[in-house]
């Protein structure tokens, strides 16, 4: 299937066929036509979950009604998989994971639905699908999930770690996770130290997710991994506390090495223009200048405070760079922050504000207006 990323698009009447044909092809007594009909009877401005479920509501009309059955004819459909990679543009397995989520949900089905989402997922995801399972069934579901979690398959291992994330994107949320993270703990344990890559970003994912519900909880795991100084773990802790590093959690800090007082000066903060307009940018500048005795490791952020149309100030964090910077040795930072219009920020004329932030602290700040 042609990559076209997360466009509704993606759900066309070609792709439909596509599944109809291989449907007919293992099962000849699928109404092949009637299928086409139901399953494109969409809106052009109709979303891709609204086409994937419209899909999925067709395979349970002209599967047959036993579901072990539609199970294996749907699995036979699949092609023996060639590598691990991960395939997130292969949308063309949704509306069967769907299609499971729909059907398969009882506790009868719960080994056969298990097998078929474990089999889509090598090929794509299931972790929308596998979260109804997880609040329907909380105790089997978790009890394979443990299984999943030493599977040879990285998309799989993924699965255990994306499928029960608190916030997962596109997702319900599940409250229950919100409130006690520590099932999902559990299993995230066993992934820690992961090889691959796209676990680990899941693994970070997920503790980020922690964090912003239960910092103590996710801080407190995170320091206890970060002590084993395994590289992979090493990159999820740092991964999984962006959020915490960005507001400067003093906590979040210290278990990524930072001094929470470094010895260091800040000298010659420059602006390169007093007022600016909207659609401009704003260049600045600063030297820092380390006065102790021992190297610093410093995360160098700024705040720009902007001026929101009721007079009041938002602060945003921004990155700048990480650095070590040794005795006596002086490190120029230069920026440029542009104010051109976004579609995610509106700008307000008024005086703003930016604020050099190193460690968790702002060290100085100056002001500027900004003009319509």
């Amino acid at each position: 299937m042609k990559k076209i990323g997360f466009s509704r698009e993606t759900f066309n009447k070609s792709l439909i066929i596509k599944i109809g044909h291989q449907l007919k092809t293992v099962f000849n007594e699928f109404e092949f036509n009637s299928f086409i009909t139901k399953a494109s009877s969409f809106d052009k401005k109709d979303g891709l979950k609204y086409r994937a479920n419209n899909i999925a509501e067709a395979l349970v009309e002209f599967l047959p009604s036993d579901y072990k059955t539609s199970a294996e004819i749907i699995k036979s459909t699949f092609k023996p998989i060639k590598s691990n990679k991960n395939n997130w543009s292969d949308f063309f397995f949704m509306p069967y994971a769907i299609y499971v989520e729909k059907k398969g949900c009882k506790i009868e089905h719960l080994s056969i639905s298990f097998d078929l989402l474990k089999a889509i997922t090598m090929r794509f995801t299931s972790e929308f699908s596998l979260r109804t399972f997880l609040v329907n069934f909380p105790k089997a579901t978790f009890t394979v999930m443990h299984e999943w979690a030493r599977d040879e398959n990285p998309n799989v291992r993924r699965l255990v770690s994306e499928s029960c994330r608190p916030r997962l994107p596109w997702a319900k949320e599940i409250k229950s996770f919100k409130a006690n993270p520590n099932p999902c703990i559990e299993l995230l344990q066993i992934l820690r130290n992961d090889n691959s890559k796209y676990v680990q970003k899941s693994v970070a994912n997920h503790m980020n997710d922690i964090s912003k519900d239960n910092p103590k909880t996710a801080l407190k795991v995170l320091s206890q991994w970060k002590k084993e100084n395994n590289p992979n773990t090493n990159w999820i802790v740092k991964h999984a506390l962006r959020n915490e590093l960005k507001k400067g959690t003093p906590d979040a800090l210290k278990i990524e090495g930072y001094s929470l007082s470094p010895k260091i000066k800040i000298s010659n903060f420059l602006l390169s223009h007093k007022k600016i307009k909207i659609g401009d940018s704003l260049k600045f500048s600063f030297t820092i200048t380390n006065k102790g005795q021992i190297t610093e490791s410093l995360l160098i952020d700024y705040i720009c405070f902007f001026m929101k149309f009721n007079n009041k100030i938002a602060p945003k964090t921004f990155k700048i760079c990480v650095r070590k910077i040794k005795k006596d040795e002086s490190v120029l930072i230069q920026k440029t922050h542009s104010f051109k219009l976004i579609s995610t920020r509106k700008l307000y004329s008024g005086e703003h504000k930016i604020a050099v932030f190193i460690n968790g602290k702002i060290i100085c700040e100056k002001s500027f207006e900004l003009d319509a």
